[in-house]
């Protein structure tokens, strides 16, 4: 028992002093000594060892605390040596990484909420940004691999939970099922998760283009080619995502994710394929342009006879599209996207020119502020100087006194003349600007009222742009056959 007690309280001292932010090596001598004068008191039970029981005990808190070290006596004192992390080769990086575990700690909380609620947690770009910068300096291990075993030592992590890279995110879950419940739930429940499902196709739809464009060669392969082999590459471009972003994780488990990413994403897919398709076809492309007419003409003329040749593009709701109604559809809409540009352009000037018309009225109504003031101050003025020469007697105005009465009167009627110029001067300025800002102002509520109108049309344009894209991924799923 008094081998416990020395033990637990220890391990109490310890715990009530200190926490994880405590490096290992920062438990010095002068802290050893005040850890030994508060356990003074309790004593050995016979045959153990005290000093063994305090290195254990101090071992079992820097463990807890996520720190392995060697606790050792020299010359009747205990002294600590901490173990580097993984990626660190001296002090100073070890204690970076002891810095970005504290951060990690402070997710602790929050994280296990969300185990609780078997939910995926998500560190976002600010956070991942913060944990990448503070592990630049170390050489020995990529930022990512060593923010992966931190990961999982805070957090606990098995082999069966994940830890994701994607879209400067990391993502984590963490298992709760027996080990004897079906490994598939975790692919399945990851790659469903809504947080994580946008930022995944985030990527990979930024992934789509280049595929186009490097080779991904629809145009140049008739649609049974087309329907055969589309399958296998975007499984393996959803394989490659997955091999990129997931830590720790073999090929036959990322193909195993891939398989359910592949069909959760191939719909959106497929329609960003019609998305390109119907974007060459605008440009002329006359391989798309193919490509398209191979999906939307349905109807062949022959003898004064149509006859149904393949399977026409239909929508969800029964509407059948032909080329040439795609091609208005994708030329209106480019049109009515240059009108709104356009409109946008005018507006822009209208609202600069309404800027400047109303920096000059402010001027101007300030400029008509002060000369007015100034008009009732030269006013008061004259006013004043006449009723001096009226006061004046007769023997003062036969001396200089009326003389210097009536050229200061001059004076005061030159200044207010020209002050009456002035205000005249602003009053023609503010009417015409007031003019030119109403003009601007109806001119610019009149381009509003039309880009209304345009975005309105373009809207209605777009929405059945959507359905058409809809439609031809629904085709490029199904196996094309002619008739």
């Amino acid at each position: 028992m008094q081998k416990d007690d020395i033990y637990l309280t220890v391990l109490e001292y310890m715990c009530e002093n200190y926490d994880y932010s405590l490096y290992a090596t920062d438990f010095n001598f002068k802290r050893v000594s005040a850890l030994q004068r508060y356990i003074a008191s309790i004593p050995s039970s016979a045959g153990a060892s005290r000093a063994q029981l305090i290195k254990v005990a101090l071992q079992d808190f820097f463990h807890a605390i996520y720190q392995r070290v060697f606790i050792y006596e020299d010359e009747e004192r205990l002294k600590i040596v901490k173990y580097f992390d993984n990626g660190a080769i001296n002090e100073g990086q070890d204690r970076q990484i002891h810095a970005l575990r504290q951060e990690l700690i402070s997710f602790k909380k929050d994280f296990e909420e969300d185990v609780l609620r078997d939910s995926l947690f998500m560190f976002d770009k600010n956070a991942r940004g913060r944990f990448e910068l503070a592990m630049l300096a170390l050489s020995e291990k990529t930022p990512k691999e060593i923010l992966r075993e931190q990961i999982a030592l805070v957090f606990e992590l098995k082999k069966r939970d994940i830890v994701v890279f994607l879209n400067e995110r990391i993502f984590v879950k963490k298992f709760i099922f027996e080990e004897k419940e079906e490994f598939l739930y975790t692919k399945s429940f990851i790659v469903m998760d809504k947080k994580f499902t946008n930022n995944f196709w985030e990527v990979l739809s930024k992934r789509l283009e280049p595929l186009f464009k490097q080779g991904f060669v629809f145009f140049s392969e008739n649609k049974k080619l087309f329907y055969a082999n589309y399958p296998s590459k975007f499984l393996q471009l959803i394989n490659n995502l997955i091999l990129n972003s997931f830590t720790f994780i073999d090929e036959r488990d990322a193909l195993e994710y891939a398989k359910v990413a592949y069909d959760k994403f191939l719909p959106k897919i497929l329609e960003e394929c019609a998305k390109h398709l119907l974007k060459e076809t605008l440009h002329v492309n006359t391989k798309a342009i193919n490509f398209l007419k191979s999906y939307s003409e349905s109807v062949v003329n022959s003898n004064k006879k149509m006859t149904l040749k393949r399977q026409p593009l239909m929508s969800k709701t029964g509407k059948i599209y032909n080329f040439q109604h795609i091609l208005s559809v994708l030329k209106k809409l480019e049109l009515l996207q240059s009108k709104i540009s356009h409109k946008k352009l005018e507006i822009a000037k209208s609202t600069q020119r309404v800027k400047k018309a109303l920096q000059i009225v402010h001027r101007s109504e300030d400029e008509m502020l002060h000369l007015q003031q100034r008009r009732r101050e030269l006013l008061n003025a004259i006013e004043k100087v006449e009723i001096d020469i009226q006061n004046l007697g007769y023997e003062e105005k036969k001396n200089l006194d009326k003389d210097r009465l009536e050229f200061a009167k001059r004076d005061l009627l030159e200044a207010f003349k020209q002050v009456e110029v002035r205000i005249k001067t602003q009053e023609y300025i503010l009417k015409n600007t007031h003019t030119e800002l109403d003009k601007w102002q109806e001119k610019r509520s009149l381009g509003d009222v039309a880009k209304s109108e345009l975005e309105s049309e373009y809207i209605e344009f777009y929405e059945e742009y959507k359905q058409i894209c809809e439609a031809l991924a629904l085709a490029f799923k199904k196996e094309p056959l002619d008739l």
